[in-house]
């Protein structure tokens, strides 16, 4: 049966307080008959009880006097074990916040690599498959000739290698600029 420090003090203070308050009782009985004053006029029988209460009520102290201790050198024990242990998860804590840092800027050097990549093979795949400049004045001459001839902007775009939102803007800005 195990009992915790708290519930083990309150029996040694109720222990304590019923042993002092019989003490209490005994003294005051014997302080009212004259004939108590003498040890011998006690009665053997309860004289050998109050021997006995007494003896067991030290015995009963030091037990709980020595659980208590134990209990406290327990207790201080688990405190430290658990301060320990607070301080290694502490450290580790640190630690991978450090390398989820890290990674982090791994990853991001990583993903600005990867775009740089992609942009570049976009543009060589763009300049693979002739993509002209729609900037070109060139370009633009060649898209304009093909519109007066009355060409679609699809076969213009396919014969300009352009997009057919390239095409549409330069006739639309012809139009509306005279460019």
């Amino acid at each position: 049966m195990e009992f915790d420090v708290k519930s083990l003090m309150l029996l040694q203070v109720v222990l304590e307080a019923a042993l002092v308050l019989l003490l209490g009782v005994w003294l005051w009985r014997s302080r009212k008959r004259p004939e108590a004053e003498n040890p011998a006029s006690i009665p053997d029988g309860l004289r050998d009880s109050i021997e006995r209460f007494l003896a067991e009520s030290g015995k009963i102290s030091e037990t709980f006097q020595a659980t208590l201790s134990d209990q406290k050198d327990l207790a201080s024990s688990l405190i430290l074990k658990l301060d320990r242990r607070l301080a290694n998860y502490k450290e580790l804590l640190a630690a991978t916040e450090e390398s989820i840092r890290e990674a982090e800027n791994r990853l991001l050097k990583v993903g600005g690599e990867v775009v740089d990549q992609a942009r570049a093979q976009y543009q060589a795949q763009y300049a693979d498959q002739g993509k002209a400049n729609p900037a070109a004045p060139e370009v633009r001459a060649m898209v304009l000739q093909l519109a007066k001839k009355g060409l679609s902007v699809e076969d213009i775009a396919v014969k300009a290698r352009l997009h057919r939102g390239e095409v549409e803007l330069i006739i639309d800005l012809e139009h509306q600029f005279g460019v």
